[in-house]
C-alpha cells in the first residue's frame, strides 16, 4: 500500500519545518543518481582523498532504495548558517564552524520533523541524515528545485546564496515535487580561478587532495608539498567568497547556536599553540572543530606560521 501526503499536509508540514528553523524545504521522486557514472569516476580518481568511507557506501548513495526499501521521497531542507568572515586566533575559520556542531543542533530538529511525519502516516518509514549519511544531499537538493551545484561543487540557492547546511529524509512517503534546478553558472569561473592550491579540477569536480577544507580537517598526518593555506585555520570559504550569489543573497543566521563565539576572537596564536587537551576539550565543546583534534589545529597553526615566516 502507498500512502502520500496530498498538497494541504504537505503545505502544513512545510510550516512545520520552517516554525523549527530551516528556511527551506523541497523533495524530489527516489530514482538511481542520474550522474552516477560522474560519481563513480570521481572516486576512482582518488579525489575523496582519504575519505575510504565515502567509496565503501557508494553503492548506497547512488540508489535511497538500498537505505530506505520502497523508498518514494528524498526531503532535503536548508538551514543558513553566519556568513561574515570570523576568526580564530587570529587566523581564518570557515564561517560554518563558528558556533555549535551542526549534526547535533539540526539533527534534534530532524527528529521532530521525522516525528511529524511518522505521526501522521504511521505505517510509513523514514530516515534523516544531517551529512552522516550514503544520502547524497546536494544532488537531491538539485533536483528538488532549492539550488544547484556550482562548479566549486556547493549547492547554491537564487534565494539564499550558498552558506546553508543540508539535511535529508528519505522515506516511504509520497509527496509533492518539486523541479530539478536550472544550473546559472555560466561562464563564470571566479571560485576555480581563486582557488589557491587548485582544487576546483573542472566544472563541480573538486579533488580534495588539493581541498584546504580537507586538508585542515580531515586529513591526519603531515602535509605535502607546504601548500598555501591563504591563513585559513580550520576549513575555507574562498570559493564562497568570491561566488557572487552568496555575497548577494545569504541572510544572517536565525539559530543562536550559529552564532560566532567570542571566546575565538579572543584566543591568541600562542595561546592555541600552548593548549593543552583538557583546555581544547572545554574550549571547543560542541564545536565542530573538535573534529580535527588538538594534534590537527596546533599542526595547521604551525604550517601557517612556518608559511608566515
Amino acid at each position: 500500500m502507498e500512502h502520500a501526503l496530498d498538497s494541504p499536509a504537505w503545505a502544513a508540514f512545510r510550516q512545520f519545518v520552517l516554525s523549527l528553523g530551516f528556511s527551506d524545504v523541497a523533495a524530489a521522486p527516489v530514482q538511481p543518481v542520474k550522474r552516477a557514472q560522474a560519481v563513480k569516476d570521481w572516486v576512482a580518481a582518488g579525489h575523496h582523498a582519504d575519505m575510504h568511507w565515502y567509496a565503501r557506501g557508494l553503492e548506497k548513495r547512488l540508489d535511497p532504495r538500498l537505505v530506505v526499501p520502497e523508498a518514494r521521497s528524498i526531503i532535503v531542507l536548508t538551514m543558513p548558517y553566519h556568513p561574515e568572515p570570523v576568526t580564530l586566533a587570529g587566523k581564518k575559520l570557515a564561517r560554518y564552524a563558528c558556533g555549535d556542531d551542526y549534526h547535533d543542533v539540526i539533527l534534534k530538529k530532524l527528529k521532530l520533523c521525522t516525528a511529524w511525519l511518522s505521526e501522521r502516516v504511521p505505517d510509513s518509514a523514514t530516515r534523516h541524515y544531517v551529512d552522516t549519511g550514503p544520502v547524497l544531499e546536494r544532488y537531491w537538493a538539485q533536483e528538488s528545485g532549492l539550488g544547484w551545484i556550482g562548479k566549486n561543487g556547493n549547492l547554491i540557492s537564487r534565494r539564499e546564496g550558498s552558506y546553508l547546511f543540508l539535511a535529508s529524509m528519505v522515506t516511504t512517503l509520497r509527496v509533492p515535487y518539486g523541479t530539478p534546478h536550472l544550473d546559472f553558472c555560466g561562464s563564470c569561473r571566479a571560485c576555480i580561478d581563486a582557488c589557491p592550491t587548485d582544487a576546483i579540477v573542472a566544472d563541480g569536480v573538486v579533488d580534495a587532495r588539493k581541498c584546504i577544507s580537507y586538508l585542515t580537517i580531515e586529513h591526519r598526518g603531515p602535509f605535502e608539498d607546504a601548500p598555501d593555506f591563504s591563513d585559513w585555520l580550520f576549513g575555507c570559504d574562498i570559493c564562497q567568497e568570491v561566488c557572487p550569489w552568496p555575497n548577494k543573497f545569504s541572510q544572517p543566521t536565525a539559530e543562536p547556536a550559529f552564532l560566532p563565539r567570542e571566546a575565538y576572537g579572543e584566543l591568541t596564536e600562542e595561546g592555541l599553540a600552548a593548549m593543552e587537551q583538557a583546555d581544547f576539550s572545554a574550549t571547543f565543546r560542541k564545536s565542530p572543530i573538535k573534529r580535527t583534534k588538538i594534534a590537527g589545529i596546533q599542526r595547521n597553526l604551525e604550517h601557517l606560521q612556518s608559511k608566515n615566516e
